[in-house]
């Protein structure tokens, strides 16, 4: 990096000129290609800037003391430098992929291939890392497109036999013998909204809060021809959350999938990520790592690609489906109420102390520690107010951000208005007991089954909690556990233990 900064601080120095520096710093390293892309491609995630005092910078671009031992760049006061663009990568999902994943995917992806690779495409190249695994590995024509002319220029300098294009990776176009990449992860939240909306009109099965990844994924797979190969990096959450179970019955229905590995961790992004190779066409098949068969996994309505699953895992699913009603037949379920509106953020309408008017309310952090504050409960004037009976009658409160963990839940009988990080679970009449559901909702039972379904890392929003199996048996026996409840031999309990135990 030393070089490549140094030569991105003297062009800068000129005049200011950002992309000019990012360009120099990368014919700089010209002659080392990864550096090109991994030094020069963090240069150009980068916005210009001034010091603000004497400063020195690190390797990875991070403030630090003047001539410091990690500095590898002193800066005077008033003197351009690099700062790294957080919220511009955070908004478009630029992560640039480290090399030996990069190599990974592109050597599966090889492999993959029938009939030999002549030309590999990535379609959201970014600076290149992609481009130039494949021209290691000897792909004789790689294309590249990409919307930030930026990191174009560096990928150019990379890989200068590179064909490419300034291009919406969502255009279709002609189909090559190979596709890889790492498509930009955008969550709902960060999501432009009319983009949002174009999207759903182009592309009409999209389902929920899904990640931008859902439609960069799809569009990438079908570039590749038939009996070609994709091979992606994609979020964890993709693989096993509903807004992608669309685009994972047509992979596992049409695609031969080869390669299935992760979770890993990646540089930079909030998520891990899946490593997903196929063979276009080539399916239904057994899929890698836990040899389930395609239609075994097909049964499912989620279709999860979960590398915790293992044969007769859809069996128990489906045993447990046969014997049970859903949780939102039963119960009123929803999130809780979200108070901040267009006026303002909710702490003007909340006090530390009791008052006429005012009622108790606690987020899932202060909910299941036992604090409580106290809300202005003002409908009018909130996001998402919800109806008073939906707390003030007694309920179960589910913690939503329940991250790798076990389900967390608890009865509240004193009526407290929950915010929106909770799951709020209200029984109807004819509902079992709600000291029974809440057994049912902490039971390794339902831990295991979502972990199955849903994967191991979820929020447990409203559609999560609803699908929860509450046995038939209850109906009649109201004091049968659980096993019998459901009618789980011995060896699907252990199944279902290991699991919950993760």
């Amino acid at each position: 990096m030393k070089g490549a900064l140094a030569a991105y601080l003297r062009r800068v120095a000129i005049d200011g000129d950002h992309e000019a520096g990012v360009v120099t710093a990368a014919r700089a390293v010209a002659d080392r290609p990864w550096d090109v892309v991994q030094h020069a491609g963090l240069l150009a995630r980068c916005r210009m800037v001034h010091a603000e005092a004497d400063m020195g910078l690190t390797a990875t671009l991070r403030k630090t003391t003047r001539g410091g031992s990690r500095s590898v760049a002193d800066l005077d006061q008033g003197q351009p430098y690099p700062s790294l663009d957080h919220h511009g990568r955070r908004s478009r999902g630029a992560f640039d992929t480290p090399v030996e994943m990069a190599r990974r995917v592109v050597g599966a992806s090889l492999a993959a291939a029938e009939g030999g690779v002549r030309t590999g495409l990535d379609t959201a190249c970014g600076t290149g890392a992609f481009l130039l695994a494949m021209h290691e590995a000897g792909v004789p024509e790689v294309f590249g497109t990409d919307l930030d002319e930026v990191a174009l220029q560096v990928a150019q300098v990379a890989i200068p036999r590179a064909r490419l294009l300034v291009e919406d990776a969502l255009k279709h176009g002609p189909t090559v013998d190979m596709v890889v990449g790492n498509p930009p992860f955008v969550p709902p939240e960060r999501q432009d909204k009319a983009l949002r909306l174009a999207l759903r009109r182009r592309f009409p099965w999209l389902k929920g809060r899904f990640d931008l990844v859902v439609p960069f994924a799809s569009t990438a797979a079908e570039r590749a021809r038939q009996g070609g190969s994709v091979g992606l990096v994609l979020p964890a959450p993709m693989m096993v959350q509903p807004y992608g179970a669309i685009l994972r019955r047509r992979w596992v229905s049409r695609h031969q999938i080869t390669e299935l590995s992760g979770p890993h961790p990646f540089p930079g992004a909030a998520v891990d990520v899946m490593l997903v190779v196929m063979r276009v066409e080539g399916g239904p098949a057994p899929l890698p790592v836990f040899g389930i068969d395609a239609g075994e996994l097909l049964r499912l309505d989620n279709v999860p690609l979960n590398p915790l699953l293992m044969p007769g895992d859809v069996e128990i699913v489906e045993e447990i489906r046969r014997n049970s009603v859903p949780l939102g037949g039963l119960c009123v379920v929803d999130t809780g109420l979200v108070a901040h509106g267009p006026e303002g953020g909710k702490e003007r309408l909340l006090s530390d102390e009791a008052g006429d008017g005012l009622v108790a309310y606690a987020d899932a952090s202060d909910f299941f520690a036992g604090r409580r504050r106290w809300l202005d409960y003002r409908p009018d004037q909130m996001h998402r107010a919800k109806s008073p009976e939906m707390f003030e009658n007694p309920k179960i409160v589910i913690q939503r951000l329940r991250g790798k963990g076990p389900i967390r839940a608890a009865i509240d009988w004193d009526g407290v208005y929950v915010g929106h990080t909770c799951t709020v679970v209200r029984p109807r009449d004819g509902a079992p007991p709600l000291e029974r559901l809440l057994e049912l909702v902490r039971s390794p039972v339902i831990d295991a089954i979502t972990r199955i379904e849903r994967g191991e890392r979820l929020d447990l929003y409203p559609r999560d909690v609803a699908a929860f199996p509450v046995p038939t048996a209850w109906t009649t026996a109201p004091d049968a556990p659980l096993d019998r409840a459901f009618g789980l031999t011995a060896e699907q309990l252990e199944r279902l233990g290991q699991l919950a135990a993760r």
